[in-house]
C-alpha cells in the first residue's frame, strides 16, 4: 500500500483530492495528506483531510507517492525540485474521463483533468497539468510545470515551452510556439510565435514587454 501526499492545501489540492478516488485503486493508494505552510491550513480543512508538513522541509517516507497540485508556476518548479532532492517520488494522474491517444506521451507527475484530451503524437513534459476539458492537439507539446486552464486549446504542432500558464478559453493556433515563462491571459488568440518571459492578452493576441523571469 502506497500513500498519496497531495503537494498544494489550497482549493487546487482540494480539488485534486475530490479526484483521486477516480484515478487511483484504494487497494494500492491511501490518502495520507497534505503538504502546505501554515496559511492554507483552513483550505485543506474544508475537505477533511490535513497537512502533514511543509514542502520546504518534509522528508519523503518509504511508501510517499505525490501529486503536485499547485498553481502559481515558478513555486511548482521550486516545490518539485526540493522534494525530489530529498527523494520524492510523484505520480503522473490521469482522470478516467480524459483522453489519450496512444501514441501521445506523458511525462513524470503530469495531470490530466477530467475531460481534457491529448491527441496522436502530443506530448506533456514532466509536470505539465491539463485542466477540465483542456486539450493538445497533434504533434502539440507542453512544456515542463506548465499548466493549460480549463477549456484552454493547444492546436496541432504548437508548443508551449516550460514554466508557462494559459488561462481558461485561451487558444494556441496550429504551430505556434511560446516561449518559456510566459502568461497567456483567459480568452486570448495566439496566432504567432511569443518570446520567452511575455504577458499576452487578446484576440488577436498582444504581449507586454518582457518581464523578469522568476
Amino acid at each position: 500500500m502506497n500513500n498519496i501526499i497531495i503537494v498544494g492545501a489550497g482549493g487546487f489540492g482540494r480539488e485534486v483530492e475530490s479526484l483521486l478516488g477516480d484515478c487511483f485503486s484504494r487497494n494500492e493508494y491511501r490518502f495520507k495528506g497534505f503538504l502546505g505552510r501554515s496559511d492554507t491550513n483552513l483550505d485543506a480543512h474544508r475537505s477533511g483531510g490535513s497537512i502533514i508538513g511543509d514542502p520546504d522541509s518534509y522528508q519523503p517516507c518509504d511508501g510517499d507517492r505525490f501529486i503536485l497540485a499547485i498553481g502559481n508556476i515558478a513555486a511548482r518548479r521550486q516545490v518539485v525540485e526540493t522534494l525530489t532532492s530529498r527523494g520524492a517520488r510523484f505520480l503522473t494522474m490521469v482522470h478516467p474521463t480524459a483522453k489519450l491517444i496512444d501514441s501521445a506521451s506523458l511525462g513524470i507527475g503530469a495531470v490530466l483533468y477530467p475531460h481534457s484530451f491529448v491527441s496522436n503524437a502530443a506530448a506533456l513534459d514532466d509536470y505539465a497539468h491539463l485542466s477540465l476539458f483542456a486539450s493538445v492537439g497533434h504533434d502539440g507539446y507542453v512544456g515542463k510545470f506548465s499548466m493549460l486552464s480549463p477549456y484552454s486549446t493547444l492546436n496541432g504542432f504548437a508548443s508551449v515551452a516550460n514554466d508557462v500558464f494559459v488561462g481558461s478559453h485561451a487558444t494556441i493556433g496550429p504551430g505556434t510556439v511560446v516561449g518559456e515563462h510566459c502568461v497567456i491571459s483567459a480568452n486570448s488568440s495566439v496566432l504567432r510565435d511569443i518570446p520567452p518571459n511575455r504577458f499576452v492578452f487578446g484576440v488577436p493576441a498582444r504581449q507586454t514587454a518582457k518581464f523578469a523571469s522568476p
